[in-house]
């Protein structure tokens, strides 16, 4: 709409230049007489029509500045913060979590003890089972063609079963040692956290193991294993209290 009224200003315009020609041709031809009215029309009609001019020239300027003031807005991303000053910087030795840490030594004794458990008890059932079956070849034949094939079918479930229990037992066995495992960190890592909020020391603490994933070099200066180690145990004896 705004662009059609700018293209009517300017037909307007144009139709009063042809007019300020037409008028110039009829003064010219006219007597002496209306000489004098000519020649102020002449004075006046340009300056009429250089007003127009301007007005439209603005009203075109103004439609334009309109328009563009309705696209979106240009956002402009906000600086990042980097902060200043230097990092406090300290590191855990996580080797010595897992040999000090009370509730990491119990945590890996009972594994320990629960798969010898388990490895023995599939074991005894074997050589349970195979001594039944040994006993059978040597008295089998005294039994009734029923006795036996109600033995037989025996044996075979119980072989069944017992291979299928060595095949799930590791699996279960490493999901358990998982969910532990899990169960550690959380514990480690709350502690690290409430620590360093309470001390307000540092910006970042760092694991360390020459087991998994060994650092080249650090300052043993940042060292603060023992400090942790000394804080996980207190924490753990008196949940143990507690219960």
């Amino acid at each position: 709409m705004e662009e059609n009224t700018n293209i009517n200003q300017t037909e307007q315009t144009t139709n009063q230049f042809d007019t300020q020609q037409v008028e110039e041709q009829t003064c010219n031809s006219s007597d002496n007489a209306t000489n004098s009215s000519c020649s102020k029309r002449n004075i006046l009609l340009p300056v009429c029509s250089l007003i127009v001019a301007c007005v439209a020239l603005i009203v075109a300027i103004i439609g334009l500045c309109k328009k563009g003031g309705n696209d979106a807005p240009v956002k402009v991303k906000a600086e990042k913060v980097v902060q200043s000053g230097n990092l406090k910087i300290a590191y855990i030795n996580t080797d010595t979590i897992m040999a000090k840490y009370t509730m990491a030594v119990e945590m890996q004794k009972d594994l320990k003890a629960k798969q010898a458990s388990i490895e023995s008890s599939l074991k005894n059932k074997l050589t349970q089972l195979q001594k039944e079956e040994q006993e059978y070849l040597k008295t089998g034949q005294n039994l009734t063609l029923t006795q036996q094939q109600a033995k037989e079918k025996d044996f075979q479930q119980r072989e069944q079963q017992l291979s299928q229990a060595m095949q799930q037992q590791p699996a279960q066995f490493q999901q358990e040692v998982a969910q532990q495992n899990e169960k550690l960190l959380n514990a480690v890592l709350a502690f690290v956290k409430d620590y360093n909020a309470k001390h307000d020391k540092y910006n970042v603490i760092m694991s360390v193991s020459r087991v998994n994933g060994p650092t080249l070099y650090i300052d043993e200066g940042m060292d603060i294993t023992d400090e942790i180690v000394k804080g996980l145990n207190e924490e753990y004896e008196n949940v143990k209290k507690n219960k």
